[in-house]
């Protein structure tokens, strides 16, 4: 049984029944990924900063570090191959914090509260519609969901769906068969590393309408968040593939490790003797070798 955590700071926060997060403007995404300064400080002093902050966080709680510094310095380090059954929460992607709306994938090093914010992956609406449709594969118009999305269709309702309005069936065949798509090439070939094949190659050239650009733009391994007791969350990109392994039972899936608990890497640092940079990186070693430690 895991032990009753306190921690410092606020908690997060899952955003009010009907509120939706807030868009982010064109120009806004295309800063994001033209991190120029982040490349830098991924090179200069990146260390110590790291270090700093990870005992500041498993002090005083809060987050530090942005997402795109680590992904510059560690790169591949932060790859793992899994067992999909290992991850059985997933974190929400837009959490309120200190009375604002954000999205979950900004930081890599966080020490704040996040049992408010886990959810059971099998719970999620993408997960849902995936085992449905690995279920019924080409009768997929016989699915719960399918049908339930036909009928507000027919009512002259706009259904929205990963970010994309369907409001004919048309479209809603559309969508339905992409993830049929994505299933039959995963079913072949496993979940490839995002390095080793791009993201046409693995979900194929049709109903590409059925993800915007900026989706297509972002897209990375499945990614990972390790939780203050040390389990491996899933987190942010990879919701679909993630779903996909657990409904075929796929042995190993490649992830990558996006968000880290300042309190379980404070603690990894001091069981190493290790600084906590040090510490991340030897046990992300040794996991690949003879994969996830127990807590």
């Amino acid at each position: 049984m895991t032990e009753q955590q306190t921690f410092p700071g606020p908690a997060y926060e899952k955003l009010p029944a009907g509120i939706r997060p807030p868009k982010s403007t064109p120009l806004r995404r295309a800063l994001d990924w033209v991190p120029i300064h982040d490349f830098m400080a991924a090179h200069v002093g990146f260390s110590g900063r790291f270090n700093r902050a990870v005992k500041r966080l498993e002090a005083e709680g809060g987050r530090a570090l942005p997402a795109a510094q680590a992904h510059f310095h560690f790169s591949d380090a932060l790859l793992l191959s899994i067992d999909p059954k290992a991850v059985t929460m997933r974190l929400l992607d837009h959490v309120v914090d200190h009375g604002r709306i954000r999205w979950i994938g900004t930081h890599f090093l966080d020490g704040s509260d996040w049992r408010s914010i886990l959810a059971p992956v099998d719970k999620s609406y993408s997960h849902a519609e995936i085992v449905e449709l690995c279920k019924n594969r080409e009768n997929f118009r016989n699915g719960p969901r399918y049908k339930r999305y036909a009928e507000r269709i027919a009512k002259g309702e706009t259904v929205r769906r990963n970010r994309i309005a369907l409001d004919t069936a048309d479209k809603l065949d559309g969508y339905f068969e992409y993830y049929l798509a994505l299933i039959s090439d995963i079913e072949k070939n496993g979940i490839v590393p995002h390095s080793d094949l791009g993201l046409r190659g693995q979900t194929g050239h049709r109903h590409r309408w059925t993800r915007t650009f900026w989706q297509d733009f972002a897209e990375r391994d499945i990614g990972i968040a390790i939780d203050a007791d040390g389990r491996l969350v899933r987190h942010t990109n990879g919701k679909h593939r993630m779903a996909v392994a657990l409904a075929l039972g796929l042995p190993r899936i490649p992830v990558e490790i996006r968000l880290v608990h300042a309190r379980w890497l404070q603690r990894q640092s001091e069981k190493l003797g290790l600084p906590p940079k040090d510490a991340l990186l030897a046990t992300l070693e040794d996991a690949r070798a003879n994969g996830w430690p127990a807590r």
